[in-house]
């Protein structure tokens, strides 16, 4: 899943998504409402002559001729990523090869579109787009083809892919005064099945199995217990006691937690679909208004490196500003190497098994790890 956030704390989150929202709709001010469809003419072509290329690689900027650019939303391939574009009727979905320069129109909604979610096989994308009253779920395949389509009465929406059965995808619709409902949808039935989970932000570890946090009603605790649900067995049991922070990353589980012996460290540790601990390492803890930050992560050469951002020493978040290193760490040997450092803390989304990343809050710019170059996506 190429998520941009990777949330430390529900009211955090909640944040984040206000402002995810806004921004999307910022970006789209003044569209009238229509239905969704899928885009007539997927083979268009933005710009297909030479151009010089922005990286010492040979990889080509994104050169807009309709519209302006929102964001990105993630690799297909290696050399090929899916943006969105915002125009006057609405939002588009291209696909870009940084080799080559040539962006090719997939999708076209009548909505503003507020994020695509690139399926774990890279196959699918699923749209959610701000309709008048609610959310607009669309899956559609690489070619642009719409398979499913939905609409949702919420708030916000949250969406996670399966990756163990990329066919079902967990969904929570939020309401405005953030009381929530939890969906399945399922691509081969073509239908939203309503669930009982007592939080909303759960990350699937198998096909039929979910895991998330028991959060205290009064919120207030900054750890709580990890818990998993059956889908099959309708049963929950807890699977941690207490951590601060975890994210299913790949097929993978990550939790965050504080170091007992040492208050000032944060403690990664990776573990396999069975809880079974691939690696860890610590990290300088920063301290925020809702506990710690953590910076934020992927994975990156076929699953095999974890890749994040280490503070320099700890702190507080609001007056730290002495830059972060951008750091690798190998899942196999425990080594870890500064790939970069004084960068900025924002999202990252690594290409499967090239060295580049996208990175900032857009994905509007990208980082070669081999040339050690970050440059605009867009000219």
């Amino acid at each position: 899943m190429e998520n941009w956030y990777r949330y430390t704390y529900r009211p955090s989150l909640l944040l984040i998504i206000l402002f995810s929202v806004a921004l999307a709709l910022s970006g789209c001010s003044g569209k009238s409402p229509g239905g969704l469809h899928s885009g007539s003419g997927h083979s268009k072509t933005l710009k297909e002559s030479p151009r010089p290329s922005f990286l010492s690689s040979g990889m080509m900027p994104i050169v807009l001729e309709e519209g302006e650019f929102y964001k990105a939303a993630g690799w297909l391939d290696d050399e090929t990523i899916l943006y969105i574009a915002n125009t006057e009727t609405g939002s588009s979905l291209y696909t870009h090869h940084i080799s080559t320069g040539e962006s090719r129109l997939l999708y076209k909604s009548e909505h503003p579109a507020i994020t695509a979610e690139i399926s774990p096989s890279k196959n699918l994308i699923l749209i959610h787009s701000a309709g008048a009253d609610e959310a607009i779920l669309d899956v559609i395949n690489t070619s642009g083809q719409e398979l499913f389509s939905s609409s949702i009465e919420s708030h916000e929406l949250s969406f996670e892919w399966n990756s163990f059965a990329e066919k079902t995808i967990l969904v929570s619709a939020f309401t405005e005064d953030w009381d929530f409902k939890t969906y399945i949808l399922d691509l081969d039935q073509k239908g939203l099945e309503q669930i009982s989970l007592p939080e909303p932000f759960a990350r699937w570890v198998s096909s039929d199995q979910l895991v998330f946090q028991d959060w205290d009603e009064d919120g207030m605790s900054l750890e709580a217990p990890l818990m998993s649900y059956s889908l099959k067995e309708k049963k929950i049991k807890q699977v941690f006691r207490s951590i601060f922070q975890f994210d299913a990353i790949g097929k993978n589980v990550l939790t965050i937690n504080m170091l007992e012996e040492n208050p000032n460290q944060a403690n990664y540790v990776l573990y396999n679909k069975g809880f079974n601990q691939l690696g860890k390492f610590d990290a300088p803890l920063l301290t925020s208004f809702s506990g710690w930050l953590v910076p934020f992560y992927d994975l990156m050469n076929d699953g095999e490196d974890f890749i994040y951002f280490r503070a320099l020493h700890k702190g507080e978040a609001d007056v730290y500003d002495e830059g972060f290193d951008l750091v690798r760490f190998n899942l196999d040997s425990d080594e870890e190497k500064v790939i970069l450092s004084n960068l900025n803390n924002e999202p990252l989304s690594c290409a499967p098994s090239a060295p580049l990343c996208l990175y900032g809050f857009q994905f509007e710019k990208l980082l070669d790890i081999e040339s050690k170059q970050i440059v605009e996506l867009t000219e």
